[in-house]
Order: C-alpha cells, then sequence, then structure tokens
C-alpha cells in the first residue's frame, strides 16, 4: 500500500481547483498531509485550521507530489483555538487535481 496525500478545503477553494484543474494556494504555499481524515472536525482540529473543511482534495499518491521545498513534514502547530499535531508539508508547486470526496 502507498503513501498518499490529503487537502482540506472549503467551498470557494473547491471551485478554483475545480474550474482549473490544479491545486494552488494564493499565498503559493499549499498544504498538504499524509492523514486521511473522515470527519471535518478531526481534519480542523488536527491540522489547526481556520474553519471546518467542507472538501477533502486526494487522495494523491506520493510519487505524483512535487517535492515539500516549502515545510518539510512536521506536526501541525497548535492554532486558531485547535490542538494541532496532525502531520502536514507544504509545496511552492501546482499540483494537478485527481479528485475530491465530502468528509463526514
Amino acid at each position: 500500500m502507498g503513501i498518499f496525500f490529503y487537502r482540506y478545503v472549503g467551498d470557494a477553494e473547491k471551485q478554483y481547483i475545480d474550474q482549473n484543474k490544479m491545486i494552488r494556494s494564493q499565498s503559493g504555499k499549499t498544504y498538504f498531509s499524509p492523514d486521511l481524515y473522515e470527519t471535518a472536525t478531526d481534519a480542523r482540529q488536527r491540522l489547526a485550521l481556520p474553519a471546518l473543511p467542507a472538501w477533502r482534495v486526494g487522495p494523491i499518491p506520493a510519487d505524483e507530489m512535487p517535492d515539500f521545498d516549502a515545510v518539510a513534514l512536521q506536526a501541525a502547530s497548535p492554532k486558531y483555538g485547535q490542538p494541532g499535531g496532525g502531520l502536514e508539508c507544504a509545496t511552492n508547486h501546482t499540483v494537478y487535481l485527481l479528485g475530491f470526496s465530502r468528509p463526514k
């Protein structure tokens, strides 16, 4: 079994990704996680997201991901009143769309 990455996003980012067929944060630094969260609440808490994500992008096979040149794999720091602790990493490169699913 391989390693996969996910991105947890809101409706606006999902629409952008769907229209442009690519994943790229407006800041240029795009975060991903190798952790599969089944619920939006778990994703928000573990990745210390500012809001509940409406969508999970992925799974994206590790061999189809660019280098994580912005942030190496690390535990998410507490932020936005969330505990963090989930694994995350970031790239400055564009990632092309493979699929969407809704977390519960």
